[in-house]
Order: C-alpha cells, then sequence, then structure tokens
C-alpha cells in the first residue's frame, strides 16, 4: 500500500486533545495540510491560533462522534486519516456502556463516512491504547507484553458485571472492543485503504492543548501534577496506582504520523512504549531540577531498578524498529511536562 507523501491532507479527529493536538502539530511540522474535528468553535479556533505559521491547518465541527454520519463532511477531500477521538475516564462511571457505546460508535462512523465518500482514502490509523493489550488477571505481573497480546480480562468482567463493573474495566472493555470493530470493519469490508493501530500506556509530556485548570487535564498529566503541586505527600507514597509503563506525548504524535508513511506499518499494531516508571522517579527529577519547588516528597531517592522489578513491561521496540521511533528520556519528559503545568497553573 502506498504511504502518504508530503502535502497530503491528513484528518485528525478529536483534534483539541492532549495527544490529538500534538499529533496535529506533529503532521504539520512534517510538512502535511491537517483538518481537525472539534466539539466546538472556540476549541477550533484556539488550535487556529496555536498553529499559525506551522502550516495549513483548518477544522470542523462534530459535536458528537456517535451521531449518524458524524463525520461525513469530514472526511471529504483528505488523503488519510488519524483517529484519535474517544472517551476517557475511569472514574464515576455509572455504566460500562457510555464508555463502549462511543468508542465502538465513533470509529465505526469515521469508517463508515470513509467509505461512502471517500473510498480511495490511503490509510487510517487509530488511537488504540495499552488497555486493549492487558490482561493483568490472566498474566500476573511481571509480564512482557507485545503487540501480539490482546486484553482477554475486560469483557467478561463488564459481561458478568454490568452497572457494577470497575471503572479501570470498563474503558478498558471499550478500548478493546472499537479497536476489535476497527480489524473487523476493515476485513469484513476488504476497502481498498489499510489500517494501523498505535497503542500507548500511559502519556506523558508538555500540554499544548486548550485546557484552564489543573482539574481538566488529561488524566496521567493530571496525576503527575498533583505530585509536583504538592497537593500528594510522604503519605501517598509509593504511589503504586500512579505508576505504570510510559511514554512521550511527542513520540505517540510522530508515531501516528510514522504509521502513515511507512508502507510496511500496514495492517500493523504498535506499542509506543519506553518501559515502566515509577512515582519516585518523578520526585528524583523534580527534586533535581526543580529545586525550589515546595512540598515534594522526598521518598527513597533512586531506587528505579528495584522498583520495576515486578512491574509488566510494555515493548516498544517494534515502533523504534519500523517506525522509526527514538524514545525521549523519562528526565526530559518530566522537565518538560512540569514547566508546561507550571506555567500554565503554577505552583
Amino acid at each position: 500500500m502506498p504511504a502518504i507523501s508530503k502535502g497530503d491532507y491528513v484528518l485528525v479527529t478529536g483534534a483539541s486533545g492532549f495527544i490529538a493536538a500534538h499529533t496535529a502539530l506533529a503532521f504539520l511540522e512534517a510538512g502535511y495540510k491537517v483538518r481537525g474535528t472539534v466539539r466546538s468553535k472556540a476549541k477550533g479556533e484556539y488550535l487556529v491560533k496555536l498553529f499559525s505559521g506551522k502550516g495549513h491547518f483548518d477544522y470542523v465541527l462534530v459535536d458528537d462522534i456517535t451521531k449518524d454520519g458524524a463525520f461525513d463532511d469530514a472526511v471529504q477531500g483528505v488523503d488519510a486519516v488519524a483517529h484519535l477521538a474517544s472517551p476517557f475516564y475511569t472514574e464515576g462511571v455509572k455504566d460500562p456502556q457510555e464508555l463502549i457505546g462511543p468508542a465502538i460508535k465513533g470509529t465505526v462512523e469515521v469508517l463508515e463516512s470513509v467509505q461512502k465518500y471517500n473510498p480511495g482514502i490511503k490509510r487510517v490509523v487509530i488511537t488504540s491504547s495499552f488497555q486493549s493489550v492487558e490482561s493483568p488477571e490472566t498474566h500476573p505481573a511481571p509480564y512482557h507484553y507485545t503487540e501480539k497480546d490482546w486484553n482477554v480480562d475486560s469483557v467478561p468482567h463488564v459481561e458478568q458485571n454490568g452497572v457494577e463493573s470497575e471503572g479501570f474495566h470498563s474503558y478498558s472493555a471499550s478500548k478493546t472492543l472499537a479497536e476489535q470493530a476497527f480489524w473487523k470493519f476493515i476485513q469484513d469490508k476488504n476497502p481498498s485503504w489499510d489500517g494501523v493501530t498505535i497503542n500507548p500506556p500511559w502519556v506523558l509530556g508538555p500540554i499544548i492543548h486548550e485546557c484552564d485548570t489543573p482539574e481538566k487535564l488529561n488524566t496521567s498529566v493530571q496525576i503527575f501534577y498533583k505530585w509536583a503541586s504538592g497537593e500528594k505527600t510522604q503519605a501517598d507514597l509509593p504511589g503504586e496506582d500512579d505508576s505504570g509503563n510510559w511514554v512521550n506525548v511527542i513520540d505517540v504524535a510522530l508515531a501516528h504520523v510514522r504509521a502513515l508513511e511507512v508502507p510496511e506499518a500496514s495492517g500493523q499494531r504498535y506499542l509506543t512504549s519506553n518501559g515502566p516508571f515509577v512515582v519516585q522517579d518523578y520526585l528524583d527529577v523534580l527534586h533535581s531540577r526543580f529545586p525550589d519547588l515546595p512540598n515534594i516528597p522526598i521518598g527513597q531517592p533512586n531506587t528505579h531498578d528495584q522498583a520495576i522489578k515486578s512491574m509488566d513491561f510494555v515493548d516498544g521496540s517494534k515502533a523504534s524498529r519500523e517506525l522509526g521511533i527514538e524514545y525521549t528520556s523519562l528526565e526530559q519528559t518530566v522537565v518538560d511536562m512540569a514547566k508546561s503545568v507550571r506555567e500554565r497553573f503554577g505552583f
């Protein structure tokens, strides 16, 4: 399958989100024209200003990704699609279907619109998640995950527990079922275009999207903010629920670009991961690089190697090998993330 060429027009859905804003910027910086979908004119105009001087960017309004024909206008005239729009939260989930329904419908709506109005498109890449890969009950830690793995825990959990399902499993089931719907659509419809998925774990790094309060930060950066601002204390350590495998948002954005550029990416899943981290790693970098910050817990410095021995390892080497992703270091990621949230909100 031919890859996209410089100057081609790429649709980025959900362009005002944390990962998607970086992805739109990455396409612009790589020499592509970008159309973004946003839920409001205000969000669209924020991005127009953000991307001023970076190349051609325009936007279309899609206020509800679950509406029939939601993306009909958006897909017309583009050469490829990067689909990033999907709900993401695990707290306060009253019914798994409030996540599962939009995740599947939003994905299928994009593909249906492509087939109706732009069937000659070159490729579609979607942002899936490590949550469609991880099976913590089936594979107790430490386990080495690769693209061959699928989440086989969350969908049965949701089927058995219904509205009593854990929020984590509800979200994980939504990502698993949405990715499976993507691959099934391609298998059933046999379109002329092909597909790729990007499956990141925790996504960290600087924020560039519109966000006016810390409470509106995406989940991973919001958790970091609580440690960097001193909201979380020594009593909250070791912070195991705030640790996991991670990747820099800029690397994830570039992976979307490369997934559309590299012919051999056709039909592939890509885990984008730079390995495991623990909260202590945050603290060590903050103490080293931001000595003026008050109220940062000390914990047990320089214990990374020991702490990760019992953790899962998410193998991101395939994305390095095939997409040319050179992962940003955790120290640089934490520094850039701290600077961006500090400039935006202060602490």
